[in-house]
């Protein structure tokens, strides 16, 4: 049966943005793993698996990152 997705509910998801992030990023994600890695154009990406937040938080979070500067990849429920 497919999750049902609400703006209340608790979901989870993939995030990737350009740049390396370190363990210290961890509080904005919550219990997340944090992977950094470097592609072969020497672009450095980091991915936050296992992201749970509600559509509040995601907005919120995504708002954060656009005011740092921080450019946002991908977000994907997973």
């Amino acid at each position: 049966m497919p999750q049902t997705i609400s703006l209340n509910s608790q979901n989870t998801y993939e995030i990737k943005i350009y740049g390396r992030a370190d363990d210290s990023w961890r509080s904005w994600f919550g219990e997340s793993e944090v992977h950094s890695e470097t592609l072969a154009d020497d672009t450095e990406v980091t991915t936050f698996s296992n992201v749970v937040m509600d559509q509040a938080g995601l907005v919120g979070l995504i708002r954060r990152l656009h005011g740092m500067g921080i450019v946002l990849i991908s977000i994907r429920q997973v």
